[in-house]
C-alpha cells in the first residue's frame, strides 16, 4: 500500500501547499481573506503585520493583551480533493498506466493546498501597540502535464518559518487627524521545493522523499524591514476615514531567487468606519498592492533531463492587485464574538466568517485567486478553515 506517499509529497515541506502564480504572500490571514483581502489602512489584527504594521495601532483595547496561538489555517483549491485522491489510487494500483491517465485527466489543473500557524501576543497601549508572533507554514502547488511523452507532475513548494515583529506610534493631532507610524521586523527559514516528477518517480514510494529532497531542496533565510503609516483623519468623526501606506520586505528576503521569494513591495489603502447602530464595528477598506509590479510570473521550462529553469516576465497587471472589502462585527463581548465579511479579490467575489466562543475560534472564507499572468486567463477559487485558541 502506498497511500501514504501524497500525505508525504504534501508535508516534506513541513505542511501546506501553494501557488507560483500567485503574487508573493508569506501568510493571509482569512479574517482579512474574508473581506477581500484589503488591510492597508484598516488594521485590526496581530497579522496585520503582513500588510502593514501600523495596522496594529488599531487592536482592540478592551481585552488587554491579545493571544492567539495553536492555531491551523488550512486552505486548498476547491477540487484539490479530487485530483489527490485519485492519483493516490493510481499510485496504490503499481500502475504506471492509471498515473499517466490521471496526469491526462487533470493536465494543466493546479492543485494548492496551504498549512499554517501565526501565534502571537500583541498589546494596544493606546498611543503605542506592540506584537511579537511566530510563523510556521507549508504550502504546495501540483500541476499535472500531459504533454510530454508519459506526462509529469510539477510542484512548486516550500516550508517556511520565523520570528516577527512589529511597533506602532501614534502621532495626536498631527494637522487634521491622528498619524500612526508603524516598524516591523521579520526573520524567517525556507525549504523550497521546484521541479518535476514522472510517473516512474511516484511508483518509487520507498525512495521518493530522499529523491524529492536531493533534487529539489534548497536552503535559504533572510530578514526584512517593514514602514508603514496611516492617517486617521479628524473630520467625518461618524465615518472615521484613514489612508494607510506600506514599503514591506525591505531586505533579502528573495530566498537567493527560490520559489516564495519576497519582492519589496510599496502597497496604499484607504478605509472608513461607519457608524451603524446595530453594528458593533463596521470597516469598509479599499487597497491597491504592488504599487511598482514587483512581483513577476514565472514560468518553468522541466525538459527531460531533470534541469530546472525558469524564466521571470513582468506582471503589471491592474485587478490581480486591487482589493475591495466589508466587514461587519455583529457582537464582541467578554465571552464570544461574531464577525462577517465580503469582497472582491482579484476581480472574485470573497466572503467569510468569524466566530469566537471563550478561547476558541472558528473561522471559514473564500476567495478566487488569479493563477495567470492576467486577470481572466486562469484562477483558482480557494477555501479556507481556521481552528485556532485566543483570548
Amino acid at each position: 500500500m502506498k497511500k501514504w506517499i501524497m500525505p508525504v509529497l504534501a508535508g516534506f515541506t513541513f505542511t501546506p501547499l501553494a501557488n507560483a502564480g500567485d503574487l508573493a504572500y508569506l501568510y493571509k490571514d482569512m479574517r482579512i481573506m474574508g473581506m477581500g483581502g484589503a488591510n492597508i489602512a484598516s488594521g485590526g489584527y496581530s497579522s496585520s503585520v503582513f500588510a502593514n504594521p501600523a495596522g496594529i495601532a488599531n487592536l482592540s483595547t478592551e481585552h488587554g493583551v491579545i493571544v492567539e496561538l495553536l492555531g491551523l489555517d488550512l486552505t486548498a483549491s476547491g477540487d484539490s480533493s479530487d485530483i489527490l485522491n485519485d492519483l493516490s489510487d493510481a499510485i496504490d494500483s503499481d500502475n504506471e498506466d492509471e498515473i499517466v491517465d490521471v496526469l491526462e485527466k487533470y493536465s494543466g489543473q493546479l492543485t494548492h493546498v496551504d498549512i499554517a500557524n501565526y501565534s502571537s501576543v500583541s498589546y494596544n497601549h493606546g498611543k503605542y501597540a506592540w506584537s511579537v508572533g511566530l510563523l510556521a507554514a507549508t504550502d504546495v502547488n501540483l500541476t499535472p502535464h500531459a504533454n510530454s511523452i508519459d506526462g509529469i507532475l510539477e510542484v512548486q513548494s516550500r516550508g517556511y518559518g520565523g520570528i516577527t515583529g512589529a511597533f506602532s506610534y501614534t502621532v495626536e493631532n498631527f494637522g487634521r487627524g491622528n498619524l500612526v507610524l508603524g516598524l516591523g521586523a521579520k526573520v524567517l527559514f525556507q525549504k523550497s521545493f521546484e521541479g518535476k516528477l514522472t510517473p516512474s518517480d511516484l511508483l518509487n514510494g520507498d525512495d521518493i522523499g530522499d529523491e524529492v529532497r536531493d533534487r529539489m531542496e534548497k536552503d535559504s533565510d533572510g530578514y526584512a524591514v517593514d514602514l508603514g503609516d496611516i492617517y486617521q483623519f479628524k473630520y467625518m468623526d461618524n465615518w472615521k476615514p484613514a489612508i494607510g501606506v506600506s514599503v514591506m520586505n525591505i531586505g533579502s528576503l528573495d530566498f537567493d531567487d527560490s520559489y516564495g521569494g519576497q519582492p519589496t513591495t510599496v502597497n496604499i489603502g484607504a478605509s472608513i468606519e461607519p457608524d451603524i447602530s446595530f453594528m458593533k464595528k463596521t470597516r469598509i477598506a479599499l487597497d491597491y498592492v504592488d504599487v511598482f509590479n514587483a512581483n513577476k510570473y514565472r514560468i518553468y521550462n522541466l525538459d527531460q533531463n531533470d534541469v530546472v529553469s525558469f524564466t521571470d516576465y513582468e506582471d503589471t497587471d491592474f485587478l490581480k492587485r486591487l482589493r475591495f472589502g466589508i466587514s461587519g462585527l455583529i457582537y464582541d463581548n467578554s465571552w464570544s464574538s461574531l464577525e462577517l465579511s465580503t469582497g472582491v479579490y482579484q476581480g472574485g467575489v470573497t466572503g467569510g466568517i468569524d466566530f469566537t466562543a471563550s478561547v476558541f475560534r472558528l473561522g471559514f472564507s473564500t476567495y478566487e485567486e488569479q493563477i495567470g499572468p492576467e486577470y481572466g486567463d486562469d484562477s483558482d477559487r480557494r477555501y479556507s478553515l481556521n481552528l485556532s485558541i485566543a483570548w
